[in-house]
């Protein structure tokens, strides 16, 4: 009994020295400190994620955009190589052959460049719209990683400190982070 009589003078002691600051006061801040540390490492996990996905978003547009340039290339060689034939068979007894020729590779052009030039213009499209959107994300998540870093500290200090409003502060900096990284989850 005097055991706890005596532990019951400590907090009140230690409440007093505090400025009036409850006795748990460093538990319920370092619990804080905690729980803001596991958010903020779950916000940096997905941030990075969301890195990974702009660059290889990046990446693929920049591979289908070179196949395009390859493919817009080859459909001016094969339109000039049909001007060629049609001015080389004009000039010659046998131009029917040519022009057979030029005939040929128009509709190379056309069943098969012009499509795939088409496609890959598409799916350029739809890299970008990822890469975009990928950054969006990553941006808000880096907010969030702010926020949560900014109520590590303000928690930390109030320790030091002894002051509740400090804590509170760090609550309102967790708060927002897990706002930010809500929003980037569910909604970018």
């Amino acid at each position: 009994m005097e055991a706890h009589r005596s532990y019951e003078r400590f907090e009140q002691g230690q409440h007093a020295a505090g400025g009036g600051e409850p006795p748990h006061h460093a538990q319920t801040a370092a619990l804080a400190v905690a729980v803001i540390a596991a958010l903020l490492a779950l916000a940096t996990f997905f941030s990075n994620e969301a890195l990974k996905e702009v660059i290889t978003g990046e990446t693929h547009g920049a591979t289908a955009h070179a196949r395009l340039e390859s493919n817009r290339v080859k459909i001016d060689i094969a339109r000039g190589n049909a001007t060629l034939l049609r001015a080389l068979g004009a000039d010659t007894p046998s131009g029917s052959g040519a022009a057979a020729k030029a005939r040929e590779h128009e509709m190379r052009v056309g069943e098969h460049l012009r499509p795939a030039d088409a496609h890959l213009s598409g799916e350029i499209e739809a890299d970008r719209s990822e890469v975009d959107h990928a950054n969006s994300k990553h941006l808000a998540l880096e907010l969030a990683e702010v926020a949560f870093e900014v109520g590590i500290v303000l928690a930390s200090v109030s320790i030091i400190a002894r002051r509740r409003w400090l804590l509170g502060a760090a609550g309102v900096a967790a708060t927002a982070g897990v706002a930010l990284l809500t929003v980037a989850m569910l909604f970018i």
